[in-house]
């Protein structure tokens, strides 16, 4: 991937199935990437992944966009809550 000089990086669940010690070598490598200059797209379920790397956090539910912002803006928005918590927080 980087052989193409990219702007711009697509990873569709990158935290899928590895284990926290793996998790933190591409967490580690998605920063020292994005340090670079090079913008990602993350399209990610682990909240902890998401928090830790990503600026501007947009959440989709039934394909349409229920709420975008920073992590913790979108973690405290009740339609996310309700959507994927079911209202169990």
């Amino acid at each position: 991937v980087m052989m193409a000089d990219p702007a711009i990086i697509l990873l569709d669940e990158p935290a899928a199935g590895v284990n926290a010690t793996l998790l933190e070598v591409i967490i580690g490598r998605i920063r020292d990437i994005n340090a670079r200059g090079i913008t990602f797209l993350l399209i990610e379920h682990n909240i902890d992944m998401v928090t830790r790397l990503c600026h501007r956090v947009l959440v989709m539910a039934s394909g349409q966009l229920l709420s975008e912002g920073t992590a913790e803006e979108v973690a405290r928005d009740p339609r996310v809550i309700e959507a994927y918590l079911g209202g169990a927080a």
